[in-house]
């Protein structure tokens, strides 16, 4: 079967970004690299020795496709549907070989396994982005046409406000016209920013000051509300390439949104926000222009009362919202850029309660 020093073959299977498992010719697992421990969610400990059926007896097209390798030492393929343990199902191309043994038998079987889900995930997100950028561009020539008016109706009613001062019943309106008026030039400078094509300007950047400089702006709310803040930062993280300031408003606006989320129960106090900074390695890099498929992660995770169901598959579209009074542009805009920087940005529910915000990011070069 598999020849060579042991440690030279990890490190060439632990670098392969296709999760890769050893059948030998009693059936039994006997190699499983680090992306199938990452795809199938069990470890190497746990299946070296077992029969390939039961370790993947809810994919019953594994078994099928080993055993005519066997039989015929023909490679076998086909798209399938795995589904692991633990988890919902995932979209995968399925290969079997044959290795062939000094004796010219078949002494085992290689099944290598392709995750499709991130390639169609990012097929999904050029989709989006894509979609956003036309519809961008049309809205932000009509904001331009709407923002002038707005500032001579504001105006107006500001002045109108001034010569109605001994009549307060009517001040009253003019008050309106002037909340309503600054309302809706917040809303066009929202949608003139989803329209705006500028690049970021990318430099080295320690992602730790970027985030105290926006917990310093939203730490007065935090403790206002009597809620935690907790802090897991990994001091030895390098830098990132990024853009400070459209950082800046990604996690601004993903930090406000968990803040908001919590204070929207019935008792803002005794929540936490959690804000945790790691590196991780993603096999479905290995495969993209990170070669090294390593990339920084920042998690912001609330106690609040999670997504509601059938939104997350939403919450990037633009307009697309659950509060009262929102815009439904924050997150798309904060996808845009985030994306513009290279990285990714996934909302999700935690599994003990609350939501949580991943924004992955390169590293600088």
């Amino acid at each position: 079967m598999v020849t060579g020093p042991a440690p030279a073959w990890e490190t060439v299977l632990g670098s392969i970004g296709d999760a890769v498992v050893i059948v030998d010719g009693a059936g039994h697992i006997a190699l499983f690299n680090p992306a199938a421990e990452q795809l199938v969610g069990r470890s190497q400990r746990q299946v070296l020795g077992h029969l390939c059926t039961d370790v993947f007896a809810a994919t019953p097209a594994i078994a099928e496709m080993v055993a005519r390798t066997f039989a015929t030492g023909q490679t076998q393929a086909r798209s399938e549907e795995l589904r692991p343990p633990r988890g919902r199902a995932l979209p995968v191309r399925l290969q079997t070989s044959a290795i062939w043994d000094a004796g010219g038998g078949i002494g085992g079987t290689v099944l290598t396994i392709h995750d499709l889900s991130y390639q169609r995930t990012l097929e999904e997100d050029a989709r989006r982005i894509e979609h956003m950028a036309h519809l961008g561009t049309l809205v932000a020539g009509l904001a331009h046409e709407v923002k002038n008016p707005l500032g001579g109706i504001k105006g107006a009613a500001q002045l109108l406000a001034l010569k109605l001062a001994d009549r307060p019943e009517l001040g009253d309106y003019t008050g309106v016209i002037v909340r309503e008026t600054n309302r809706l030039s917040k809303l066009v400078d929202e949608l003139l920013l989803l329209g705006a094509q500028r690049p970021p300007e990318l430099v080295q950047l320690n992602i730790h000051r970027v985030i105290q400089d926006v917990l310093a702006l939203v730490q007065p709310e935090i403790d206002a509300a009597g809620m935690a803040l907790r802090l897991e930062f990994d001091p030895s993280l390098p830098d990132v390439r990024g853009d400070a300031a459209q950082l800046t408003q990604v996690l601004l606006n993903l930090i406000k949104n968990a803040v908001e989320a919590m204070r929207s129960t019935q008792r803002a106090s005794g929540h936490t926000l959690t804000v945790v900074t790691r590196m991780e390695t993603d096999f479905h890099l290995l495969r993209q222009q990170d070669v090294s498929g390593k990339f920084l992660r920042v998690e912001i995770a609330d106690t609040g009362p999670g997504l509601a169901v059938g939104a997350s598959e939403r919450l990037f579209e633009p307009f697309y919202s659950t509060k009262p009074r929102g815009t439904g542009l924050g997150l798309a805009i904060c996808q845009r850029l985030v994306a513009a920087h290279g990285g990714s940005l996934r909302l999700e529910n935690q599994r003990h309660g609350g939501a949580s915000a991943s924004l992955n990011l390169p590293l600088a070069r």
